[in-house]
């Protein structure tokens, strides 16, 4: 249970109050008002859940808003009495029930993401029929409409003819010129709901009527001449009957309302908690906090006991540049300790870091989001104490001291194991002797009750208490003795330093001075301030060489996954040519065979032929058969390849036949640590595993080696290929692989031209070839062989120069 003060003392309240004007409605802003952080861990967690969906929520439908709902529950209450509801209040009803069936649809259908949310929004049942009802009955004026019943519809148009029929007459009277003299103005006015004309006082006997005002002067009567006054009672009897049939209406729908109130209700509280939920997610949002895992592999941020650990932690109620903390207390390691004293200057930042620790522990547990790295980690406590600050009364006659020592003694009588205590300038106020004997007996006393401790002091013996007494750490706030401004950053493991014959000097005290101060010192007391200069020089030369090396295992590991990534991807594109190898080469089988089924009919067919058509149509059926019978050969032999034998060693230079691929590459590098070699195929390159390699062979000791650039002119070159390259047979992505290398060595030999016979066929390999040496940057042009040279089959290419 958490105590009201030491909420206050944490400024509990001021963030309870920002999260209360996130919300859209009062419901949900009554029901952030009364948030009170919670000991139960499962009450925690679910908490926690809904304000990450939330957030999440608000990231889906970022138009998601409450704005229109009303907290109908005290109207649906005096309803379900007996009240009759006015059409405003109707309207409001409407309002929010069209939002909680909005909220239900939008919520159910994001199940898979806001499973708690949605578990929640479907809790509302279903008011489609009240819906409607109210919205034939009530416009968006807060009228009753017409057509809410066929009663109200015919006493209106009955009120509208007897209107029309009153007001025609009383037209007609004052622009009678009989009357015109008798009338102060030619107008019709009103006057307590009866129509009336201005006749001048004088003259009143001229136009016979009932006076309903006089004028202030008296000047004028108003009067409605009797032969209206039937007209105008029967205009003014169906008015009251539609009053009447308009407060039935209003009573049958009120009824069937508070027939509803409970679920309506409860329809309310539900939009309040999705409400306070999207407020939440806001909260985070303004302040910068990440979501926090829920669980974990080794362990959640959110644990039931154990140690407290805020990485790059904010206090959410700072603003401007904010330098974070990281801070921690109560693990079970080799230096555990479950108390922590921090020292350093005034405004250096000691007691933010205190209720920082506070402030978010209990945000936590109320289920806020907590601005803090992924690597903190905060238990639950069954309460929180907290001792900040000054808070001396004249009218109690109680000094600083004493107005912290009754803090510290009620808190003292009912901290637990599962407390954390907060104390801020333990011993001040009184002799510094004292205090700090006073402070090391509270401090072992806490120690004995097991509770985790943040505590600030400025007592220098309380340095060395902490470094000595098992259980308790030094921590500090670092100062800049060079600008005389304190840095806020928060250091475990070391006691602050001492600044005040720093700043002196550097505020140019004499030296003369300074040195009379040193020697008023003890000894002692300057050889420990000096060990923690130098404990704090090495602490800086080690975080320095930490970060360096911390980053250049960084950079390494990029390049690591850099290269993986690059490997993983032409892994994965040469599985997938393939796979699409494989296919097209069935497909071609396929077809290879349909063409042998077809050749062998017309082979029978030509048994019936006569004699001279005979021969002709045996040997072309023949040759079908023939050229079929190579086809299924060739796409066998590269179905069933043998299993290769072992690989010799492989150099720079080697020529090595892959598997599918119908030319060899030219390995580039020696196997390495992996199994995989980098070879050049065409003008790619790749690296290509050992697993993958069906020969190599060794290059004649003849042969020149192969330069990437064209030789020049007069130059020596190698015996250039042939002119020409048949791709007829093969798949398209085996051609191409073929043309591509083709034209790499017909390129690098001077080549000015180079046939490519891809045959007429379905014209697809054709497209295929022709649309990659458009793009070619080896080829200057390319275009189909003349006629008599093979037409549309071949493609002629025109080298670059």
């Amino acid at each position: 249970m958490q105590t009201p003060k030491s909420l206050h003392t944490l400024e509990y309240d001021k963030i309870i109050e920002r999260l209360a004007n996130l919300c859209d409605f009062p419901t949900s802003r009554r029901l952030a008002l009364d948030l009170q952080p919670s000991s139960d861990y499962a009450e925690v967690l679910r908490r926690q859940r809904l304000t990450a969906e939330g957030r999440r929520a608000l990231e889906l439908k970022p138009s998601l808003s409450l704005s229109s709902a009303h907290d109908v529950r005290d109207s649906v209450g005096q309803a379900a009495l007996g009240h009759v509801l006015d059409p405003p209040e109707l309207l409001d009803v409407h309002a929010t029930l069209h939002l909680a069936r909005s909220i239900r649809s939008v919520l159910s259908r994001l199940r898979v993401q806001l499973p708690f949310l949605a578990e929640i929004a479907e809790r509302i049942v279903d008011f489609t029929k009240m819906e409607d009802r109210i919205g034939r009955t009530v416009n968006d004026r807060a009228e009753v409409v017409d057509d809410a019943s066929p009663v109200l519809a015919q006493l209106r148009r009955d009120i509208r003819q007897a209107h029309d029929r009153l007001t025609h007459r009383l037209e007609q009277i004052v622009s009678s010129r009989t009357n015109r003299t008798a009338l102060q103005e030619p107008i019709v006015t009103l006057r307590d709901g009866r129509y009336v004309v201005p006749v001048k006082t004088e003259m009143r006997s001229q136009i016979p009527g009932i006076v309903h005002d006089v004028s202030s002067s008296g000047a004028t009567v108003f009067m409605e001449p009797l032969e209206v006054v039937e007209m105008g009672n029967k205009w003014r009897e169906l008015r009251l009957e539609e009053g009447r049939e308009v407060q039935r209406i209003l009573r049958d729908i009120s009824e069937a309302v508070g027939e509803r109130a409970p679920d309506i209700t409860a329809a309310v509280d539900i939009l309040a908690e999705v409400d306070l939920a999207l407020a939440k997610g806001r909260l985070g949002e303004s302040l910068g906090a990440r979501e926090l895992p829920h669980d974990g592999p080794n362990q959640p941020w959110l644990a039931k006991t154990g140690g407290l650990r805020l990485e790059d932690a904010r206090h959410p109620l700072l603003t401007g540049e904010v330098v974070p903390i990281t801070i921690w207390v109560g693990f079970d390691d080799d230096d555990a300790f479950s108390a922590l004293l921090i020292t350093g200057p005034n405004t250096g930042g000691k007691t933010v870091a205190l209720k920082t620790v506070g402030i978010l522990s209990l945000m936590a547990q109320a289920g806020l989001p907590v601005p803090a790295g992924a690597g903190s980690r905060l238990p639950l406590f069954e309460s929180v104490y907290a001792d900040i600050g000054d808070e001396q009364s004249i009218e109690q006659s109680l000094s600083t001291f004493s107005s912290h020592m009754g803090n510290i003694i009620s808190i003292l009588a009912v901290a637990t194991p599962r407390s954390l205590v907060l104390l801020d300038e333990l011993g001040a106020g009184t002799d510094p002797t004292e205090g700090s004997a006073l402070a090391q007996a509270l401090l072992q006393h806490l120690l004995r009750v097991g509770c985790l401790i943040v505590a600030t002091t400025h007592h220098g013996e309380l340095k060395a208490f902490a470094h000595t007494t098992p259980g308790i750490a030094n921590a500090s706030v670092e100062f800049d003795p060079e600008t005389l401004a304190p840095t806020y950053r928060l250091t475990i493991g070391l006691p602050g330093q001492s600044n005040a014959l720093a700043i002196a000097a550097r505020l140019g005290m004499p030296d003369d001075i300074l040195a009379e101060a040193r020697k008023a010192i003890a000894p002692d007391r300057l050889a420990v301030e000096s060990l923690i200069v130098d404990l704090a020089r090495q602490r800086d030369a080690a975080q320095s060489a930490r970060f360096e090396q911390e980053t250049a295992a960084a950079r390494a590991q990029q390049a690591e996954k850099q290269v993986s990534d690059r490997l993983a991807a032409l892994e994965s594109g040469r599985e997938r040519l393939l796979a699409r190898t494989r296919e097209e080469m069935q497909t071609q089988l396929s077809q290879t065979r349909a063409r042998l089924h077809q050749a062998t009919r017309e082979l029978e067919r030509a048994s019936r032929l006569p004699v001279p058509e005979r021969a002709a149509a045996v040997q072309a059926a023949e040759q079908e058969i023939e050229a079929v019978e190579k086809t299924v050969e060739k796409l066998e032999k590269r179905r069933r390849r043998p299993r290769r034998g072992p690989l010799p060693p492989i150099e720079v230079g080697d020529l090595l036949y892959l598997r599918d691929l119908p030319l060899p590459g030219e390995a580039l590098s020696p196997p390495d640590d992996q199994g995989e070699v980098e070879v050049r195929l065409g003008a790619l390159r790749a690296r290509i595993s050992l697993r993958q390699i069906e020969r190599v062979e060794k290059p004649e000791a003849e042969q020149q080696p192969i330069s990437p650039a064209r030789p020049e002119p007069g130059e020596g070159r190698a015996v250039p290929p042939a002119a020409e390259i048949d791709v007829r047979g093969m798949a398209a992505d085996e051609a191409l692989l073929a043309v591509e290398q083709r034209l790499d060595e017909a390129f690098r030999a001077g080549s000015a031209e180079l046939r490519i016979i891809h045959g007429k066929g379905t014209g697809t390999l054709r497209r295929a070839v022709r649309e990659m040496l458009s793009k070619h940057p080896l080829v200057r042009a390319h275009a189909s062989a003349p006629p008599r040279s093979g037409g549309d089959g071949v493609t002629v290419v025109e080298l670059a120069t």
